[in-house]
């Protein structure tokens, strides 16, 4: 094996203005991309709008590695000598790809042996395991420190047509020793043979300290002692402290913890519109009960017609059509309107101008005239889930408003002619390329 000689080419420095946290998606597969010639199928500067991207792939037609670390694009590279090199450049493909977003890292310090990368599947899932991640989910993770043995790779082109091609090689391998840098890993047990090897959940790249070099991890044995594990920072979930009767003629007193898995197991998906009801009315709620503890029996609300508004507003609440504390008015301003039947306290509840992309808005009214193709509808839900993965990271605060309404006047619209819109689209068909 060769020592590493290796030449930092520029560094390109650029910043982006939205973010998300911690969702992982895949484009291509690492068992198919040979079948298709190794044709691309995500451009890297589509990524550019994340500025705390993280991800993996080879490079265009197994032309080198690409590892994005913290929203920076590093490509690693082999000349025809077997040197490595490395660049920083969005204008780049990969046949595969697997990314996500992090915001911002748990960290873990680290001791003990490390005896291959095996023992590294195991050592991520006793800590995330432990410290209640939830291994069915993928995500991104990092370990800083010197690593006294490692072995990576570059792929190099297959055909003689592609420029880098070199008969008999389809990769270069390296031998780092005490080698100081940064391991930028997925953990997925979704993920084989799609963005992970058939026998491990791990898909592992090294960068160097001196950013000069980055490439596909085959072998890891160390000592751990000094390094750190890096998992991504989980915000806490939204949860709501409710108080109802405690049977059907009883007494009020019966507390319980409603979270929002409970949501979306009344409402049928989890979706933006599920999150942004879910965190506005949040934000009203805490004005209305500030010991956190949610009165359900002392609340009637308006909302937006929203099929998502309107579920999270009579879970939350309690309210309901035929009692007369629940009724839907596209006319008022906000997302909704609600009040505490008791002492007649009102908050008005409005999404913040310039939260939501403009795009959302244009694409959900095509689909609600079903002018959406089957892969239209899926660019449409994959907007959704980053602006979903946005607000999870958001400081509601910031991108709500809450006003107190004076004199409020209860006076229900009583419709029922409304549209459904969240199953307008149930029998589209598949996206087909």
């Amino acid at each position: 094996m060769k020592k590493i000689s290796l030449t930092t080419l520029f560094l390109l420095f650029i910043t982006f203005a939205f973010a998300q946290h911690g969702l992982v998606k895949s484009t291509g597969a690492m068992s198919e991309m040979g079948k298709t010639g190794f044709a691309p199928t995500i451009s890297a500067d589509t990524l550019q709008k994340y500025p705390r991207i993280f991800g993996l792939g080879p490079l265009g037609k197994m032309q080198g590695e690409i590892t994005f670390a913290d929203g920076v694009p590093y490509s690693g590279f082999a000349d025809l000598d077997g040197n490595a090199f490395i660049q920083e450049n969005w204008d780049i493909q990969a046949p595969f790809f697997v990314y996500a977003e992090v915001e911002a890292w748990e960290a873990f310090p680290l001791s003990g042996e490390l005896e291959d990368l095996l023992a590294l599947d195991s050592l991520i899932e006793d800590i995330a395991g432990n410290n209640g991640y939830d291994l069915s989910q993928p995500f991104f993770f990092k370990i800083e420190g010197t690593f006294d043995e490692m072995v990576t790779h570059i792929v190099t082109p297959r055909s003689p047509v592609v420029e880098g091609y070199k008969p008999g090689r389809n990769q270069e391998n390296y031998e780092h020793v005490k080698e100081k840098g940064e391991i930028i890993a997925v953990y997925s047990q979704v993920g084989k043979r799609i963005y992970t090897h058939h026998d491990t959940f791990i898909h592992a790249h090294f960068i160097n300290e001196a950013q000069t070099f980055t490439g596909h991890i085959d072998l890891l044995k160390t000592n751990l002692d000094g390094s750190t594990l890096y998992l991504p920072k989980r915000k806490k979930p939204l949860s709501f402290q409710t108080n109802d009767t405690d049977f059907s003629k009883g007494r009020l007193g019966f507390q319980q913890e409603v979270e929002l898995d409970d949501l979306v197991k009344f409402h049928g998906h989890l979706c933006d519109g599920l999150v942004v009801g879910a965190m506005g009315l949040n934000e009203a709620l805490q004005h209305l009960f500030p010991d956190g503890v949610i009165d359900r029996t002392d609340l009637r609300i308006v909302s937006q017609s929203s099929p998502c508004l309107t579920d999270v507003a009579v879970y939350l609440t309690g309210a309901r059509y035929q009692f007369n504390t629940f009724y839907v008015d596209d006319a008022i301003d906000g997302i909704y309107i609600v009040q505490k039947i008791s002492d007649g306290s009102t908050f008005q509840v409005n999404l913040n101008k310039g939260v939501k992309p403009a795009i959302i808005g244009e694409m959900s009214e095509l689909a609600v005239n079903q002018e959406l193709t089957g892969c239209q509808l899926d660019e449409l839900k994959s907007t959704e889930d980053d602006f979903m993965e946005f607000l999870f990271q958001a400081d509601a605060k910031e991108i709500f408003s809450v006003k107190a309404v004076s004199d409020f006047d209860w006076d229900p619209v009583l419709k029922n002619d409304l549209v459904k819109t969240d199953v307008l689209n149930k029998h589209a068909p598949s996206c087909t390329h």
